[in-house]
């Protein structure tokens, strides 16, 4: 009885090993965030209606401000600083690169402000330079797979899904509110799609 005991006992030991290494292994291959920093490299694939071609944003600053380099394989580059309003209130999103001297677009990340209201049920927004104010909704929290170090990764994003039944732009943020990234958009001009990153 007492062998048939301890028997029953390693048995049960081993496991609860074999479920600990088995969450322990799921967890590895996923993350609830991504730890964007200075010097973190974020590849974009940027498409329009014509075209698609990579992006590398280099984070050069979060704090105070969030800003940083941008180049592609065609020679074209620049850099963005998202003022510290635009951040914390801004109102402007950009589904493409451009000058923005006052910092007043968001490009890959949505500002606090849209972020709480979206958390709570919809934001709205105006794209590029154009005046038209657009609407999306929470379409809910979903897991995307990101390439991150070289490793596949499940990240949360809540799903930005247009508020008009006819539709309208579309995207999916980082559930993330100290770093609202935009990991993909999708609009009538276009849009990106965050492929890889190296933090």
């Amino acid at each position: 009885m007492k062998n048939f005991s301890i028997s029953k006992i390693i048995a049960a030991t081993l496991g609860a090993v074999i479920v600990v290494l088995a969450i322990a292994f799921t967890l590895q291959a996923q993350t609830s965030t991504l730890n964007v920093k200075p010097g973190s490299r974020i590849t974009y694939t940027m498409q329009s209606s014509s075209s698609a071609q990579e992006v590398n944003v280099i984070v050069n600053t979060l704090v105070p401000t969030i800003s940083f380099k941008w180049n592609s394989p065609d020679n074209q580059y620049g850099k963005v600083i998202m003022s510290n309003e635009a951040f914390a209130n801004g109102k402007k999103l950009a589904s493409m690169l451009f000058d923005d001297p006052n910092g007043d677009f968001g490009f890959f990340w949505l500002s606090q402000n849209m972020f709480n209201e979206l958390s709570q049920g919809k934001t709205t927004f105006t794209l590029n330079n154009g005046v038209k104010v657009s609407g999306v909704q929470n379409g809910g929290i979903e897991q995307i797979q990101i390439k991150v170090n070289g490793v596949m990764k499940s990240v949360s994003v809540i799903h930005a899904k247009p508020v008009l039944p006819t539709g309208g732009e579309e995207f999916f943020v980082l559930n993330d509110p100290k770093n609202p990234l935009i990991i993909r958009m999708k609009t009538s001009e276009g849009g990106f799609s965050l492929t890889s990153i190296t933090d």
